[in-house]
């Protein structure tokens, strides 16, 4: 098991981004160097009286300076309080925590869909896929501009087509539209590998296209996880089982959140 640490991180940087949105650097060297894409932290919230830590997908790393960032959107108490945090202040963190993305050494291209919030953990997979010299195609979708994050670190790390439900930036329509595009204009090569994150309705749909066009993948999902360990199971997944009849299931917060799709059921 991945070694996890608990940090006393400083705020180095809190940045919005627009519609709600927040990208966070904190200084944690511990989990910097330990980290894989995919993975998540949990952090204490300050000034807060909510029980529970908030767990965020890691958005990138520099190991070289000891930081973590996370990209967050104000949704409750949490985020509310965390979107008021200062330079300097000090936050709690655990991780990094779950399984990230795998990198194997048979993909030779990827394809990344990302549907809202759910580009959160790419800008650190893009890196290691970078690291690893594998071109990256980038569909990412959101409701309309303002509601874009990080497009600018996505273009310097892969080819990047954009959606917007609006039409306010990029084509209009859905990721799912602008992924079944992509395909019909790019049949899948053998050795093409899909990663997906975004919105349960999304995943389901690119669950069942990747299925038409046998694309292997992976899907970070987006579930609620309160402990972080395992420990409270309230972010069971259910597995697909040979024998008809049985259920299963994962933990997302132990097993994944990073799952491979086609082991995985993604109920709407």
């Amino acid at each position: 098991m991945a070694e996890k640490f608990i940090e006393n991180t400083r705020v180095v940087d809190l940045q919005p981004l627009g519609a709600a949105n927040f990208l966070l650097t904190l200084e944690a060297p511990l989990i910097s160097r330990a980290a894989t894409a995919g993975q998540f932290i949990q952090v204490a919230v300050p000034r807060c009286s909510v029980l529970w830590r908030r767990p965020f997908s890691i958005n990138d790393v520099s190991t070289e300076n000891g930081l973590v960032e996370i990209l967050f959107q104000i949704l409750g108490r949490g985020t509310r309080a965390l979107a008021e945090v200062k330079r300097g202040d000090t936050l709690n963190v655990i991780g990094p925590l779950g399984n990230g993305f795998r990198v194997e050494s048979t993909v030779r291209r990827a394809l990344i869909v990302a549907g809202g919030l759910g580009i959160a953990p790419f800008p650190f997979l893009l890196k290691r896929l970078g690291e690893a010299s594998i071109p990256s195609v980038v569909l990412y979708g959101v409701g309309r501009r303002e509601q874009l994050c990080c497009v600018d670190r996505l273009r310097e790390r892969a080819e990047v087509y954009l959606c917007t439900l609006d039409g306010s930036a990029g084509e209009q329509g859905t990721v799912v539209d602008l992924l079944e595009k992509h395909l019909r204009e790019n049949p899948p090569i053998p050795d093409l590998h899909l990663f997906t994150c975004g919105p349960t309705p999304m995943m389901r749909k690119v669950q069942t296209i990747a299925e038409k066009h046998q694309l292997s993948g992976q899907a970070s999902l987006e579930t609620v996880m309160a402990c972080g360990f395992g420990a409270c199971v309230g972010c069971a997944v259910p597995m697909r089982h040979p024998q008809p009849g049985v259920q299963e299931y994962y933990l997302a917060c132990k097993d994944g959140p990073v799952f491979n799709l086609e082991e995985i059921i993604i109920h709407d």
